[in-house]
């Protein structure tokens, strides 16, 4: 077992590694390739902090509350200022007859909630308490189907400029922000969870207010977005609608908690 679980955790930091190198690349790689100027590559350096600081945890001993950094450094310095470049740069330039088009754009950006999900399980104490093993299933599930909602938002803007549904560009340059707000919001969510000697504990002004942003600027934002691209502009967003209404219930039966527990 201890083997299997070794080796589990070896293919966990190799794939990692070999995602996020690849998704730096090819998110650097629409500038550069639709300005025809290969210095956008330089773009992909943004990526450098994470990935040297998550070198260095693995190198020694990688604590999981260690490794929520990691991502801050990801989602802050590297993701949305290129996801901004990408739109401000390219915008409605993206072509998809193009291998760089906006299905691979997609899928790019689809690898984010793996990313998080592989460097969970990078942890090297991530397996050594019940708690520990609790906190990793829990964000797993929830982080991953959050960052999923902020995909799917950009995946509105993409397909507006493919199929021309008659999003006005204001309006869709709104969906970007919503969407970098929602991956910002990621590293919030990390911070609620305080670590310490294999314990787990909820800081809980930070999951308060975390809960209470998400109910207002994320999810129903998102829903009352979504429900405005399906009805007026005929796209449709129902499973995403639904699964925002429900997020709006988790956060309030979340508050709920945090305050019988207060």
């Amino acid at each position: 077992m201890a083997s299997l679980a070794a080796f589990s955790k070896c293919a966990a930091r190799v794939l990692f590694f070999a995602l996020i190198i690849i998704q730096c690349f090819f998110l650097a790689g629409y500038p550069a390739t639709y300005k025809n100027n290969s210095r956008w590559y330089l773009l992909a350096t943004s990526f450098a902090p994470a990935v040297i600081v998550w070198l260095c945890l693995i190198a020694s001993k990688a604590k999981l509350r260690r490794l929520f950094y990691i991502w801050d450094l990801y989602i802050i310095l590297a993701l949305i200022p290129n996801i901004a470049v990408v739109f401000l740069v390219v915008g409605d330039s993206i072509d998809k007859n193009k291998l760089l088009g906006p299905n691979v754009l997609k899928m790019v950006l689809c690898i984010t909630p793996l990313l998080f999900l592989l460097l969970l399980h990078t942890a090297d104490d991530s397996d050594y308490t019940d708690e520990h093993r609790e906190l990793v299933s829990k964000l797993s599930y929830q982080m991953a189907i959050d960052l999923f909602d902020a995909v799917d938002m950009i995946d509105i803007v993409l397909e507006e400029n493919e199929h021309d549904f008659g999003i006005p560009r204001g309006f869709a340059v709104f969906m970007i922000v919503l969407a970098c707000i929602c991956l910002a919001l990621s590293t919030w969510q990390l911070a609620e969870n305080k670590l310490a000697r294999g314990e787990t504990k909820i800081r809980f002004r930070t999951a308060l207010w975390r809960n209470i942003v998400e109910i207002f600027f994320v999810n129903f934002t998102f829903l009352i977005v979504r429900a405005v691209v399906f009805f007026k502009y005929g796209k449709d967003e129902s499973i995403f609608i639904a699964k925002n209404g429900i997020g709006i219930i988790l956060c309030v039966l979340e508050i709920r908690h945090l305050w019988v527990s207060r």
